[in-house]
């Protein structure tokens, strides 16, 4: 400590912030969007972005050529522009891909580097923070879910091969919309809840894949081998959830053994998943430390 007499104490004690508080809503909001900018790889290195753009851009390409081909060789190009708008949605193995990348990337990083005790820090509580992961997450995987099916429907009624009439078109708006947020979110949230376990990345994303290929061939096997019936499909989550999604738009069975299956099952048996992804995801984190 010094002894000259010039020394002065020129602070002492603490400030007061006295900057904008902007709350909770905010906190989630930034989050959210830090979240998704992790997610695609923006601000990182070219390794990051490989693997999420490769999934979206492909997707994309796929449409946009399907499109072109038609637009500039004519309808009878078009067999695959069906009036089942469901059809054009991302099949179920590309979902699952996509959100056993993204899902762990949103929460495993917090844990590997301590960034969930600084979020706990904030105005972010447990369940706020889960909430702004979820937004993070199910807006991205809903890019791959809504976004061509969307395309698909603008270029079915530009060609005149959409519904008929106003109503019937915004119904279908609508349902597919609907099915589209519904299963989007499931994903975010199954791939949340089975990648919470872990703060490896990769490790997550190959339990997010494997609690998908274990149940499906355990839910196949059983059907196939056994007589209990089509219901024990419902044990395949991911399936299960295209499958209320292809229900909530009107269109047939995806898969034709699930053919066999009521519509109050197979929308049980979603909701079912849904509420067990939820509880596993928020009762791991209620056991977890904050500091």
């Amino acid at each position: 400590m010094s002894t000259s007499e010039n020394a002065k104490i020129l602070d002492r004690g603490y400030r007061k912030f006295d900057g904008e508080r902007l709350g909770v809503w905010s906190a989630i909001r930034s989050t959210a969007w830090q979240t998704t900018r992790s997610i695609f790889g923006l601000g990182r290195k070219a390794r990051h972005k490989f693997f999420p753009m490769s999934i979206i851009g492909i997707v994309y390409l796929i449409v946009v050529i399907q499109l072109a081909v038609v637009f500039l060789f004519g309808e009878e190009t078009a067999e695959f522009l069906t009036t089942n708008s469901w059809e054009q949605v991302a099949p179920a193995i590309v979902m699952i891909l996509f959100a056993a990348l993204v899902a762990p990337d949103a929460i495993a990083r917090d844990q590997k580097n301590g960034m969930f005790s600084l979020y706990m820090s904030t105005p972010l509580t447990k369940p706020t923070y889960i909430a702004a992961k979820t937004l993070s997450v199910a807006g991205s995987i809903l890019l791959i879910t809504f976004g061509p099916a969307l395309l698909y429907l603008l270029g079915k009624t530009v060609k005149g091969m959409g519904p008929d009439g106003v109503g019937q078109w915004f119904e279908t708006f609508g349902r597919l919309l609907l099915a589209c947020v519904l299963i989007s979110l499931f994903l975010c949230l199954f791939g949340l809840a089975f990648s919470c376990f872990t703060n490896r990345r990769a490790i997550a994303s190959i339990v997010v894949l494997l609690a998908y290929m274990v149940t499906a061939v355990v839910s196949m096997t059983l059907f196939e081998e056994t007589d209990i019936g089509a219901n024990i499909l419902l044990i395949n989550p991911i399936e299960t959830a295209y499958e209320f999604g292809a229900r909530l738009c009107n269109s047939p069975p995806v898969v034709s053994e699930y053919g066999e299956i009521s519509t109050s099952l197979v929308t049980l048996g979603f909701f079912g998943w849904f509420l067990a992804s939820c509880l596993i995801l928020f009762s791991a984190y209620q056991k977890r430390e904050a500091i």
